[in-house]
């Protein structure tokens, strides 16, 4: 925690590891100097990156592992989120994975008619591992809405994006001071004012309430956020805290969404390939294996059911041979997972109802889901958040009200 500065600020590499024998860490330190084809490493060092963009906006700030160039310019805005300030930020080094979240404010409101077109463009310089500076320059163009026009806002609104963007700014809130309950509410009214202007609906009617299908998924990103160890750290080292926080703002928005609400893959007897199923008490069934991927942990889940054919030796009788498939297949996808992710995953094998204590690291993220709540089926998963739909019902009631 102490030291977290040190790669916030030079682009550097974080790995939590109890010792450096730990295969976390000792598989994450040989990653991190992987070379290609042509035996050079896979990273960049002393980079820079300057933004450019049109006149009708300016550069808020960044947030991501960088420091400020205090370089002063026409499109720098005097509203600061992030590192802000100026338009060029020094990086440190960077990899393939690197990735930084960019905010800008509107200044010049445009009275055409119709959508116009904007321009972003990134310069990225950085000195290559075969000594020779390289630079990149990258540019955007986009359509910006004028007035009132929704409609090509949400037709261009894409939530998983948006989802890693908020994430990234709310945990840079509670880095630099703000207490976690103000950004909480913070995040609610940004979320009950979103679906209140994109909603539609019958007038005092929450049933009749849709979200068209670009927002559809986003109000359950931001309830998995609520209940993630970004806003609840309870149970957690300030060091764990700093650690998932850190990781939180430098990495993809795949990978940002797999923090956020981690995916969860079931494999059957009958079907022993890898299958998505919810993140809910109920998948956690006697008779199936998961699979649980949270970025920093990759976990076997194995049902009572299968952790007792597996006990028993099933898996070495050739009439069984689908039991034998149905254990080998996670671990092989768990493998890949592990492979080609830095830094490298906690892997865990562990069975339901498990004395070591490795399975409240699933069953700490599984929301109540209905089923389990009526069938008793997660009498053994004690949680106090309400369910996803009973969230959704609640945000869709407000959304009404705060139009009404």
């Amino acid at each position: 925690m102490e030291m977290k500065s040190l790669a916030e600020m030079t682009g550097g590499s974080i790995v939590m590891s109890d010792s450096f024998q730990n295969a976390v860490f000792r598989k994450s330190f040989a990653k991190l100097f992987e070379r290609d084809e042509n035996g050079q490493l896979k990273l960049g060092t002393a980079a820079t990156l300057t933004v450019l963009n049109s006149k009708t906006f300016r550069v808020s700030g960044i947030i991501g592992f960088c420091t400020s160039c205090k370089t002063k310019g026409a499109n720098v805005s005097d509203t600061v989120v992030g590192v802000g300030g100026t338009n060029m930020w020094k990086l440190g080094g960077i990899d393939k994975e690197s990735t930084y979240a960019f905010f800008f404010e509107i200044v010049n409101t445009v009275t055409n008619p119709g959508p116009i077109p904007i321009y972003i463009q990134f310069v990225t310089r950085y000195l290559h591992s075969s000594g020779h500076f390289r630079q990149r320059v990258t540019t955007v163009k986009r359509m910006m809405a004028t007035g009132d026009e929704l409609r090509p806002v949400a037709d261009s609104f894409d939530q998983e994006a948006a989802a890693a963007l908020v994430a990234r700014q709310a945990v840079y809130r509670t880095m630099t001071g703000e207490e976690s309950i103000d950004v909480l509410r913070s995040l609610d009214r940004m979320l009950i004012k979103l679906v209140a202007r994109f909603g539609d609906y019958r007038h005092n009617d929450p049933s009749t309430f849709r979200l068209p299908k670009q927002f559809q998924l986003y109000p359950q990103f931001m309830y998995h956020l609520r209940r993630s160890q970004y806003m609840q750290t309870f149970g957690e080292s300030p060091d764990e805290s700093c650690y998932y926080r850190d990781m939180l703002l430098k990495e993809t928005t795949g990978n940002s969404l797999l923090m956020i609400q981690p995916a969860l893959l079931q494999y059957t007897v009958e079907v022993p390939e890898a299958a998505a199923v919810l993140l809910e008490m109920d998948s956690m069934r006697q008779n199936v294996v998961l699979l649980y991927d949270s970025f920093f942990h990759v976990l076997i889940w194995h049902g009572e059911v299968i952790a007792k054919w597996r006990d028993a030796r099933y898996q070495d009788k050739p009439e069984y041979a689908n039991v034998k498939l149905l254990l080998e297949t996670p671990i092989e996808d768990a493998e890949q997972i592990i492979n080609e992710r830095y830094p490298v995953p906690k892997f865990i094998i562990c069975d339901q109802g498990d004395e070591t204590g490795q399975e409240r690291i699933i069953k700490n993220r599984v929301i109540p889901s209905t089923q389990a709540i009526t069938s008793n089926l997660g009498a053994d998963y004690n949680n106090e958040d309400v369910t996803l739909k009973v969230f959704t019902n609640q945000l869709y009631r407000l959304a009404i009200q705060s139009n009404s």
